[in-house]
């Protein structure tokens, strides 16, 4: 996981080569990204106040959910029977809270879900660094859900059809480090994070093609006690990696601002609204599954792997939101939506008791928050 982590954030780098064209010591480098005003904007167009601390409290409500089917042939005892195995593991509408902190581009966050009003465990650590035109955002999430199961074995019109569902007794943990780069190509009139953290203020109204990438490390754990692991021949673990680039188009509609004294930041008042569209294309899509097996003690250990790189398939990303700023303060409302997918053949690792595997998977993710920030 740390390797491919590493793999993420060099892959992401490209996306802010401005930087890399100046000349200046790697610290005075890292100061400017964090600091420094961002040059060539159109100061009519974007006020972009003295960087500062910020603080903010954050509050929402999301949900994630994974669904899977797999169809393989079942060999017993000589016959060959058609199967089919869906799992879904569809969280809680989560209500949760937040704290965030950070200096000017940068903001480090934690949110818990409460867990008043959930039957699981969801926390949510993030790293963005959000500049005028481009932005990388890295998430990570633990998440404990139990898994619903439907297995059917033969097809629905033969006259030996059965289905059987059920739900692991355990709950099943899904872990994942998401990364989202964003390049906007309108660098002279649009900031893309006036709406989404309120460090630079968009004065009019106005809009950019964005460029956009995505990358996914994505680990879904299960008891290989449990009865998921009979049901799909012992697997426990599965990853996913994908890497996906596409391009799209996000704009700021500017409702109402009024200019600030540039020091004390009193008479500030802006309301702007974003909407943010990126399609784009999963251009790596690798997929593994664990099987574990049992030792003369009884304990379980990882017995064999198989490996299915994906289709080249289209996913998307979609966001919406809007700020409000009075002198040092803001209150921001935004929505997200993203979704992945993953289609692909494997080989089961044990020929004896199944065939070729062809596997069709989605993941999506939905949030909205509501965020209270003051600059100091």
């Amino acid at each position: 996981m740390r390797k491919c982590f590493s793999l993420l954030v060099l892959l992401a780098v490209p996306a802010f080569t401005t930087f890399a064209q100046e000349k200046k010591p790697l610290v005075n480098r890292l100061v400017d990204l964090i600091s420094a005003p961002t040059p060539g904007l159109d100061p009519g167009a974007i006020y972009q106040p003295d960087p500062s601390w910020n603080l903010a409290l954050t509050g929402g409500a999301r949900q994630a959910s994974i669904a899977q089917k797999q169809k393989l042939d079942i060999h017993i005892l000589g016959e060959v029977i058609p199967a089919s195995l869906n799992s879904r593991l569809k969280g809680d509408v989560d209500p949760y809270v937040g704290l965030q902190f950070g200096y000017g581009n940068l903001t480090l966050s934690y949110s818990q879900n409460i867990k008043k009003f959930s039957s699981h465990d969801h926390t949510t650590f993030n790293f963005d660094y959000l500049n005028a035109g481009h932005a990388l955002q890295i998430q990570y999430f633990d998440y404990s859900q139990p898994m619903k199961l439907e297995l059917e074995m033969w097809g629905e019109d033969s006259e030996n059809y059965k289905s059987d569902t059920g739900e692991t007794n355990k709950p099943v943990r899904m872990r994942a480090v998401i990364a989202d780069a964003f390049y906007a190509f309108n660098r002279r009139t649009f900031a893309f994070s006036s709406v989404y953290k309120g460090n630079k203020i968009q004065c009019r109204s106005a809009g950019s093609i964005m460029f956009g990438t995505k990358f996914i490390l994505g680990l879904v754990e299960s008891d290989p006690a449990d009865i998921i692991s009979l049901w799909t021949g012992g697997v426990g673990r599965q990853t996913s990696t994908q890497a996906a680039f596409g391009a799209g188009a996000s704009y700021n509609l500017v409702a109402f601002h009024r200019q600030p004294d540039p020091e004390s930041m009193k008479g500030l008042r802006n309301l702007t609204f974003n909407l943010t569209a990126i399609p784009m294309v999963t251009l790596f899509n690798k997929f593994s599954s664990t099987f574990y097996d049992q030792d003369v003690s009884g304990d379980y250990y990882p017995a064999s792997k198989s490996t299915m790189n994906g289709n080249l398939l289209v996913n998307y990303v979609v966001r919406a939101g809007a700020i409000f700023l009075w002198d040092r303060y803001s209150v921001g409302v935004s929505g997200s939506y993203d979704s992945y997918t993953y289609k692909g053949k494997s080989d089961f690792p044990l020929e004896s008791l199944a065939s070729l595997v062809t596997t069709t998977g989605s993941f999506s993710r939905w949030s909205s928050s509501l965020r209270f920030s003051v600059r100091f």
